[in-house]
């Protein structure tokens, strides 16, 4: 548990009050992992082989705080508000946020690079998304500054979220005359069969007799 609750935690040489809300952040990491650590003992313990099988149950399901099929005491998942939070944090410029992008490469404004285009592209994004929460919260026309930021947003969002704007999943078959391995052998493998195709619910002659295809 201890140890898939490290990674939240910020490196060793950085004080531990030095990023702002990490709280909430390894607070909710170590509450789901105690809480699934405790239902794989559970599940653990139901499943004990052998003669000694029953009592060493009994005692990881008392170490599970569970004693005859009652459980007396659970490790709780993390509660909603705080979900929201650490959510919030990850999602949004936070100190939180910028430790996780710590030792991230990045490129220069001029050169297209989608991670960092996409690092780049939070602050407007948020800032776009304020403004038009701003809008419908006043029920109001956008000002000429709030439409140029929530138009700057769109066209970030455009050029970075293509998912079908690539011909091609990988250079090879850019390349002319390229073939996938895979349809390439499939196409080697029909060429020596006997037969190309099958009829279904047409009677078939094989082996003197007649079979009917569903």
């Amino acid at each position: 548990v201890f140890f898939g609750g490290y990674p939240p935690s910020p490196p060793p040489p950085r004080h531990k009050n030095s990023i702002k809300n990490l709280e909430a952040l390894t607070e909710h990491a170590m509450l789901r992992l105690e809480h699934e650590a405790q239902q794989a003992l559970i599940d653990a313990s139901n499943n004990f082989p052998g003669v000694l099988g029953t009592p060493a149950s009994l005692v990881m399901k008392l170490g599970c705080l569970q004693l005859g099929g009652v459980q007396l005491g659970e490790y709780p998942k993390p509660n909603d508000a705080l979900t929201k939070e650490v959510a919030r944090l990850v999602t949004t410029p936070s100190e939180v946020r910028d430790m996780f992008q710590e030792n991230v490469y990045m490129t220069n404004n001029n050169e297209e690079h989608q991670v960092s285009d996409l690092i780049r592209a939070l602050p407007v994004c948020v800032r776009a998304d304020q403004a038009a929460s701003l809008i419908r919260r006043e029920k109001r026309d956008a000002t000429e500054e709030e439409a140029a930021w929530i138009a700057h947003a769109d066209a970030i969002r455009d050029a970075l979220i293509q998912v079908d704007a690539f011909e091609h999943a990988t250079m090879q078959e850019a390349q002319p005359g390229y073939v996938r391995p895979a349809l390439e052998g499939t196409a080697v493998r029909m060429a020596s069969l006997e037969r190309k195709s099958f009829a279904f619910g047409t009677a078939e002659h094989i082996d003197g007799k007649n079979v009917e295809r569903a």
